[in-house]
């Protein structure tokens, strides 16, 4: 008996059809789908309830998604509030550059004069090399190399050769990178330091550091060299974050002419982030939209959402009863009937100075004020001890306990299948059988009949 097959377009089960070829096919079949209909609804059930904790997963994985922006955007303001808002600008970028690395204070600082930037020790052998393979370096096979106050003992032994003493500079730990310079006029070893600033580079042929130095003495690196406010500095590097808190300035140029750093509050920057807030509250609004209402989502009703538009509400209505700015309306932020919110630069644009400063005030930082309010959304969307996560974590555990009873379910029909269609199979091939055993028998009879009788006479 051979056998197709059809798959269950609810369960994804697979039922058998097999080619019953007794009178009763049609009745087996019958009963064996029936059974199978019976069987696949408790997995329907088990499917269906899967469906709907896997749709809240994804549903609390998009939220909890749109609240971390927001937690982002306000953590920004926090910050940026919390440091004055402040910008670094430089007189003369082309000589000075300036950072703004978290300083808290507006301030004015004069770089007076620039003597010399630092720059890296480099020197060149005095003499060239007519092959850098074959030629000898060393009188001795030993040379010693002094970069600072540390010398560097170099073992020439099988390799005294340019390219030999190129590897062995390389291979000392030494700070300092040599190369060969090919040259019509030979092949000489070029060794850089790798930092900048004022050191000693010298090479000397045999084991100790005396004698004549074999690399040139033209540029044994320089310092920066400058007046910062009337100070005097002298320092290796051109980049300076060591002297004034929050504030990181790099030197690019000598110059006599004094160049002005300056830390003050930038409004722009307040501007962008406000703009960047309103920006995520809307998409953290759009995605609750979605999951409430009469044809609300799959998190309809769910505590955790309702908790979120409550901390939003606080949010949108803080106000302070000091200074010139006391709600976001004061910055600009204004909300329609149905809670869509808006930036207006104008608005904000028209703020003056004393303004601004109450501005940053009242935002606070990311624990107080306006800012603060990050940490409580951030209660919801931490990912590893959020509220939403602690959700998520839940539908997860369920959804594998799902999982599991409906593969246990799935292999339960199965099983089930496999035996009714046996025995189904084995009713059908005894019913044809017996079919072919009445056809026999009802054969033989009329043949019995026209022996007895005659043709047209029958007592059977």
């Amino acid at each position: 008996m051979s056998t197709s097959s059809t798959t269950s377009p609810s369960t994804g089960i697979v039922t058998a059809t097999p080619d019953f070829v007794s009178q009763y096919a049609s009745e087996y079949q019958t009963i064996l789908n029936h059974a199978m209909q019976t069987a696949e609804i408790p997995l329907a059930q088990l499917q269906s309830e899967d469906s709907a904790v896997l749709s809240k997963e994804s549903a609390f994985s998009t939220l909890n998604s749109s609240v971390a922006s927001l937690v982002t955007s306000l953590q920004n303001l926090g910050t940026l509030a919390a440091s004055q808002a402040l910008g670094a600008t430089s007189s003369d970028p082309s000589v000075v550059s300036v950072t703004d690395t978290g300083a808290t204070t507006a301030n004015t600082y004069t770089i007076n004069s620039i003597k010399s930037i630092a720059s890296a020790a480099s020197e060149t052998s005095t003499t060239g090399y007519a092959d850098t393979t074959t030629t000898a370096v060393s009188q001795t096979g030993q040379m010693q190399l002094v970069v600072g106050s540390n010398t560097y003992n170099l073992d020439l032994t099988g390799n005294n050769n340019l390219q030999g003493l190129e590897n062995a500079i390389n291979a000392s730990g030494a700070p300092v990178t040599a190369s060969i310079l090919t040259t019509s006029g030979g092949n000489y070893l070029s060794v850089t330091a790798d930092a900048t600033g004022a050191t000693t580079l010298q090479l000397y042929d045999g084991a100790t550091a005396s004698g004549t130095d074999v690399l040139t003495d033209t540029n044994q690196g320089s310092d920066a060299v400058f007046q910062l406010n009337g100070i005097k500095v002298d320092q290796s590097s051109n980049t300076v974050n060591n002297i004034i808190p929050g504030l990181t300035f790099t030197l690019l140029a000598p110059s006599a002419t004094p160049v002005t750093m300056s830390l003050q509050t930038d409004p722009s920057q307040l501007s962008s982030d406000l703009q960047d807030f309103v920006t995520q509250y809307n998409a953290l609004q759009t995605e609750i939209g979605t999951q409430t209402g009469t044809s609300g989502g799959p998190l309809a009703g769910q505590t955790v959402l309702n908790q979120i538009q409550e901390t939003l509400r606080q949010l949108t209505s803080y106000t302070t009863t000091t200074g010139t700015v006391q709600s976001l309306a004061d910055l600009g932020i204004e909300f329609s009937d149905t809670g869509v919110a808006s930036f207006s630069s104008t608005t904000f644009d028209s703020l003056g100075s004393q303004q601004i400063s109450d501005a940053l005030t009242y935002i606070g930082s990311t624990t107080s004020g306006l800012g603060g309010f990050s940490a409580t959304l951030d209660q919801f969307s931490d990912p590893v001890s959020g509220l939403i996560q602690d959700e998520v974590t839940g539908l997860q555990k369920t959804d594998t306990d799902l999982q599991t009873q409906a593969s246990t379910v799935t292999t339960q029909i199965e099983t089930m299948q496999t035996n009714l269609v046996s025995q189904l199979a084995a009713a059908d091939a005894a019913e044809e059988t017996l079919q072919n055993q009445q056809q026999e028998l009802s054969g033989s009879l009329q043949a019995l009949s026209l022996v007895l009788y005659g043709p047209g006479q029958t007592n059977f």
